[in-house]
């Protein structure tokens, strides 16, 4: 039958083909095989698998209770009686079985995280529904999580090295949604969105006894690679014969583009919305007034009494809403700032029984849901083509980018003012037959979150690379490291933002081998036009070499011609060491 062959066995064992052709295992713990050569070896492990279910002998330390998702399919294909490979009862494993108690599956994507290296393209993971459950209950259901097992104490160089390249075990664990809520949507004020996936009660028990298996085993854990929605795909795999997520993810695995293949792949039959808390109070404190805003700030911040003029001269409605800001305010502000609970207990008891002597219901709407979820956005990669003049010299232009978003790109699907770009090389070839490297940013992050009257962020930018420089007569190319922090303000349906940069700047073209610049960044980011574009303003004063100030101003927008595809338009004026430049662009872009 060259069961070993068998795309179920393959995907239980989580066996992937090498670049040379080979099998191996993505498990890296010795124990998770029954041969010596198991890891590379889907024959000589299935064969021993099959000898260790025919033993004798019982318990959960045999192999039939070890590895229950194996012996269930095995037996389903072999059709063996009970007399040439019986049951095992297996206690620890029924027990564990019982407790989750599962009878659906539902993928859960909380949003991305700019302030986590390992959270910046967003996190998948899976809870187990009971049945007949409600959207309450649903918070007291378990979670199957992957996530790196971190040394707290590593610094960040030593975390980014280790997550790249594996130094991290990854672990699976299981505890229950309303803690990864917490987490998520309380802590890190993520939006999370739920999927209910059309999984069958029997695939469901395949999923519960596959996670036994490898609950644990050591994966070694790749940001980019083996993460979290690549485990997930791998769990899929192993109960649903066929279907091949982890396949096309060979390389890296981004959640957004992993739940669009599970989406793809028919698995979800419902999509269920969960706003974050800091959505739900920048939604509840636009339904406010200024003058509501401010008493609403005075009343978690305890300025003033909830029996004071001020309160009492409200209407029943506009008090309600006032008292419920405040205390979700108070509550967002605990979490956010880690605030002793104790301290804040007794404003919190009195915001909320004075809030429940008002007997009406809450006049406040729920945030909406957004039009686009994260996986109906753009696809990461993408691809640049056009033309374009520097001062009066004709240019051809390619740009080529690994991931991941950046502030023109279209909105739907991204949280304004925020970009994660890796990877992102630009080509010209000028009329002249002259073919240039024209920058290479290697990482390039920024998150821009408008402040408001509750929730006031700083907003800030880094980047890593090379780039082309102006001066007087050349534009060489030199590496970059720039970071910038500052505040953004929402308006209308874009933002103004202001930074101070700081540029350190290096190569063989600066006297010196290197030089530093500050200076003031301004911008506005809008929607509009088919689109959406950033105005740009910035200045750069360099103080190591001979002192003088560079910068630009540059207006870049993009029109939307479909989920991926879009049409460029870039002009700018630039500033170097007595030098000047004007650039025009005109660019297709091709998402994929």
């Amino acid at each position: 039958m060259q069961l070993h062959e068998d795309p179920q066995w393959l995907a239980l064992v989580h066996y992937r083909r090498t670049v040379f052709g080979n099998w191996v295992s993505d498990a890296d713990d010795p124990d998770f095989f029954l041969a010596k050569t198991g890891k590379h070896d889907p024959e000589a492990e299935l064969s021993a698998t099959l000898r260790a279910f025919s033993a004798p002998g019982g318990g959960d330390q045999h192999a039939r209770c070890r590895f229950p998702a194996r012996y269930y399919w095995l037996k389903s294909r072999l059709e063996l009686g009970r007399a040439a490979l019986s049951d095992q009862h297996c206690k620890a494993f029924s027990e564990w079985a019982q407790t989750l108690n599962a009878h659906s599956v539902s993928l859960i994507f909380p949003a991305s995280y700019l302030n986590s290296p390992s959270s910046m393209f967003g996190h998948t993971f899976l809870r187990l529904d009971r049945k007949n459950q409600s959207d309450d209950a649903h918070l007291l259901a378990y979670t199957i999580n992957y996530a790196a097992d971190v040394n707290m104490a590593d610094n960040e160089l030593f975390y980014a090295y280790r997550g790249l390249f594996g130094g991290y075990p990854g672990v699976i664990s299981v505890q229950p949604f309303y803690e990864k809520v917490q987490e998520y949507s309380d802590f890190e004020n993520r939006d999370i969105w739920e999927y209910t996936l059309d999984l069958s009660p029997g695939e469901t028990v395949q999923l519960i006894r596959h996670v036994w298996e490898i609950q644990p085993v050591r994966f070694d854990y790749f940001f980019i690679g083996e993460n979290c929605s690549y485990r997930v795909l791998s769990l899929l795999d192993a109960v649903r014969p066929g279907l091949g997520l982890r396949e096309k993810f060979p390389y890296r695995s981004i959640p957004s583009d992993t739940v669009r293949a599970i989406v793809d792949a028919g698995l979800v039959k419902s999509v269920n919305y969960r706003a974050s808390a800091a959505t739900v109070l920048n939604a509840h404190t636009r339904q406010l007034t200024m003058g509501q805003r401010r008493i609403a700030r005075q009343l978690a911040n305890g300025e003033i009494p909830l029996d004071s003029d001020e309160i009492e001269s409200l209407a029943a409605t506009e008090r309600t809403k006032t008292l419920e800001v405040a205390y979700e305010w108070l509550r967002y502000r605990t979490l956010a700032d880690k605030l002793p609970r104790d301290s804040v207990a007794d404003l919190s008891y009195k915001l909320l029984l004075a809030r429940s002597r008002i007997d009406s219901p809450s006049p406040l709407k729920l945030p909406q849901r957004p039009a686009a979820r994260d996986d109906e956005g753009h696809k990461p990669w993408r691809a640049d083509l056009g033309f374009g003049f520097l001062d009066h010299t004709a240019f051809g232009s390619l740009r080529l980018r690994s991931a991941y978003h950046d502030l023109t790109d279209p909105a739907p699907g991204y949280r304004l003012g925020a970009q994660i770009k890796f990877l992102d090389a630009r080509f010209r070839y000028y009329e002249n037959n002259r073919f240039q490297v024209e920058a290479v940013d290697v990482i390039d992050i920024a998150s821009l979150t408008p402040r408001t009257g509750f929730i006031n962020p700083l907003s800030w930018t880094i980047g890593l690379g090379a780039r082309r420089k102006l001066l007087e007569s050349s534009r060489p190319m030199v590496g970059y490291l720039d970071g910038g922090i500052g505040l953004s303000y929402g308006v209308g349906s874009g933002m103004i933002f202001g930074l101070m940069d700081a540029t350190l700047e290096t190569g063989a073209a600066i006297p010196s081998g290197a030089d530093i610049g500050f200076g003031p960044r301004i911008g506005f980011l809008y929607r509009g036009l088919g689109g959406q574009g950033l105005l740009d303003f910035r200045i750069d004063c360099f103080i190591v070499n001979e002192d003088y100030c560079a910068g630009g101003i540059r207006l870049d927008h993009t029109v939307n011609l479909g989920r991926d595809y879009a049409l460029n338009l870039r002009l700018g004026r630039e500033r170097g060491e007595n030098s000047y430049a004007s650039e025009f662009l005109l660019s297709v872009r091709r998402y994929f």
